[in-house]
């Protein structure tokens, strides 16, 4: 089925976008639409479904280099399930980029792409780490269809992602060089949808910057051409004897953890979103869709597809700066 581009989205106020890129030379910035309004409370089955007990950890934290204005770290620690909950991956890691400015400093939680070895995150963190920041880059395995798995395992993956990233926060927020006020998310592709989750069950995130990120789910998984996303579904068709119809239908009856689904509890007026007009690997009309749902936040477009906004870094990183600098505020004195 053919879905929808940006030019198809002409009522919705997405073919003006694409004019002003066309003007502006391959970037444009949207502010909000007037106030957002205040987003309902989260449903208590929601927030009983994304918790966990709350307990000390066993934390390691081991040195991996020091920089004039930064130290990285690598610290690890135990999952704390939820109860009747089994994780795959038992114990959270991330890299700690600790500040060395003085006082309690603002943090920034990071969620990384879909796969790889976190290069271009790195790069991110430890820009935000220059300028003051602490960042955590939370490590995770790639989410995918796997032959040997049941459809419902991709929502127990996304709901262990969500309960890795809530007891980073945890730890962010106890550290004594981080207050806990002041405290956001920076994520990127799968990082980013990972993102608009962690913004509408984790209340201490309290600014977030979501990169080419889109919904739901079961659409990117089911149409995705990029190669990560189409060769397991490939082989899970072939494995289960399925038609792509009949998955997109079980990944929508399975999945619950999704940014388009969770929108409506997310404060728009917390958020600042990348998008990539040509982008092949979530899609457009999938970007466009979690952009409206979130109630049209500010948002840079670029004229640019999922990988080759790798060539607008510069721009995101100094734009996302500023958008953590004005959200979170300067340290207390």
């Amino acid at each position: 089925m053919r879905r929808p581009g940006i030019l198809a989205d002409r009522k919705k106020g997405a073919a003006p976008i694409f004019l002003s890129l066309l003007l502006v030379g391959g970037c444009a910035s949207l502010p909000m639409h007037g106030p957002a309004p205040q987003p309902p409370p989260l449903p208590a089955e929601v927030s009983a479904y994304y918790d966990y007990p709350r307990r000390a950890q066993a934390t390691t934290v081991l040195l991996l280099s020091e920089r004039p204005r930064f130290l990285e770290l690598l610290v690890r620690f135990p999952l704390a399930a939820a109860e009747g909950f089994a994780p795959t991956e038992p114990v959270v890691e991330c890299e700690w980029f600790e500040s060395k400015a003085p006082g309690r400093r603002a943090a920034i939680l990071f969620n990384p792409i879909l796969g790889g070895d976190y290069p271009l995150e790195r790069g991110i963190c430890r820009f935000l780490a220059s300028h003051g920041f602490h960042v955590a880059l939370v490590h995770r395995k790639t989410l995918k269809l796997s032959p040997e798995h049941p459809v419902d395992h991709i929502e127990l993956l996304l709901r262990q992602g969500v309960l890795r990233i809530r007891q980073v926060v945890d730890w962010m927020a106890a550290h004594e060089r981080v207050d806990p006020d002041r405290l956001g998310s920076f994520g990127i592709s799968m990082g980013g949808i990972a993102g608009v989750v962690a913004a509408a069950v984790e209340p201490r995130l309290r600014a977030h910057v979501i990169a080419l990120a889109g919904g739901p789910i079961p659409d990117i998984l089911a149409a995705s051409p990029d190669r990560l996303l189409a060769q397991p579904r490939a082989q899970y068709l072939a494995r289960n004897h399925l038609d792509l119809a009949t998955l997109e239908e079980r990944l929508r009856q399975e999945v619950r953890t999704d940014p388009v689904r969770l929108a409506p509890y997310v404060d728009a007026e917390d958020l600042f979103m990348v998008i990539a007009v040509f982008d092949r690997t979530i899609g457009r009309a999938s970007a466009l869709r979690l952009w409206r749902a979130l109630g049209r936040p500010r948002a840079t477009f670029l004229l640019l597809g999922h990988y080759t906004a790798y060539l607008a870094l510069p721009y995101v990183k100094a734009a996302s700066l500023r958008f953590f600098q004005d959200t979170l505020g300067p340290p207390p004195v």
